[in-house]
């Protein structure tokens, strides 16, 4: 009787230390998307005015080493008369505010950044890839539910590893063999978090006008709340598409990122600038939100400008 006690008491204590060891796995989870950079912003050295190409304010890295590809990151500014996107590019996108696809260009002007409610088990959430938009089940290039994606009837995709999305300007070789009898193999399963983590890899897509790259990202939101996945796409040849010729979705951006380079690098300074929109005049307070890879970034929420 003794000797059942002592192993049930090392099977309480395995438990436990088990228990403890799995929760500490869980609750130091970083995901791999995203930066550990963090920013601070300051007033800009000149008043503003009620000319519409007054500089705003400078941001530069506070900490962190990564370099920050403008093709992976969003900016907007928002004050009480509404939202201003911010591009290296001259373009930007108009926030939609319905349906199950968020969809945003990114600062370099030619990469969007796709936010996919994934969540219904019953139904799935389709894409139109020329329009980065949400589109009927009869005419779709893309289908997702929960982490199942197939790609559309006409619509053939190629996987490409071992390079990053920027790098990628042309088509490479290879045999398009994706295609909608099976779902994407885009995702791991890490059993001792419990985590679906998107692979690094890239799809090639050609809907039968257009040739895409597109890199899944993520499978959680800001929230950390899954079945939301963060998608990339940028269009590497064929006939222009849609939704850059759409105005209910693109305008000219009404903020301008001062870098000529394609990356935001550690130790430097960038300068944000009124683009045609008067965004302040004399004073103001700017709320700052910045992204990268999806994921919100940490720094100045706010800066006063004067």
């Amino acid at each position: 009787m003794v000797v059942w006690k002592r192993i049930l008491s090392l099977v309480i204590v395995a438990t436990i230390l088990g228990g403890g060891y799995w929760y500490y796995l869980v609750a130091s989870y970083e995901s791999e998307v995203g930066t550990n950079n963090t920013y601070s912003a300051t007033d800009g050295e000149l008043e503003t005015s009620n000319s519409t190409e007054d500089e705003l304010f400078s941001l530069i890295f506070d900490s962190g080493k990564d370099e920050l590809d403008w093709a992976f990151t969003t900016m907007t500014l928002s004050d009480q008369s509404g939202e201003y996107g911010c591009t290296t590019g001259g373009l930007t996108s108009i926030s939609q505010g319905y349906g199950n696809i968020e969809t945003k260009l990114n600062a370099d002007g030619q990469t969007f950044t796709l936010l996919v409610d994934a969540t219904s088990e019953d139904t799935y959430t389709y894409l139109d890839i020329s329009s980065m938009l949400e589109t009927e089940s009869s005419n779709y290039s893309m289908k997702f539910s929960s982490t199942n994606i197939f790609l559309g009837d006409n619509v053939l995709g190629l996987v490409v590893n071992d390079v990053e999305f920027s790098d990628l300007t042309n088509v490479p070789n290879g045999s398009f063999d994706e295609n909608s009898e099976e779902k994407l193999d885009w995702y791991d399963y890490d059993i001792s978090t419990h985590r679906v983590q998107a692979k690094n890899q890239i799809y090639i897509l050609n809907d039968g006008n257009s040739t895409f790259k597109i890199q899944l990202l993520n499978y959680y939101n800001n929230a950390d709340e899954p079945r939301h996945i963060t998608v990339m796409i940028a269009q590497l040849g064929g006939e222009p598409i849609m939704a850059l010729n759409n105005p209910s979705l693109i305008q000219e951006s009404p903020c301008i990122i001062s870098d000529n380079n394609t990356n935001w690098s550690p130790g430097e300074k960038i300068s944000i600038y009124e683009n045609g929109v008067d965004i302040c005049n004399g004073s103001c307070i700017l709320e700052i939100s910045i992204h990268f890879e999806g994921v919100i970034m940490k720094g100045t929420s706010t800066v006063e400008i004067e």
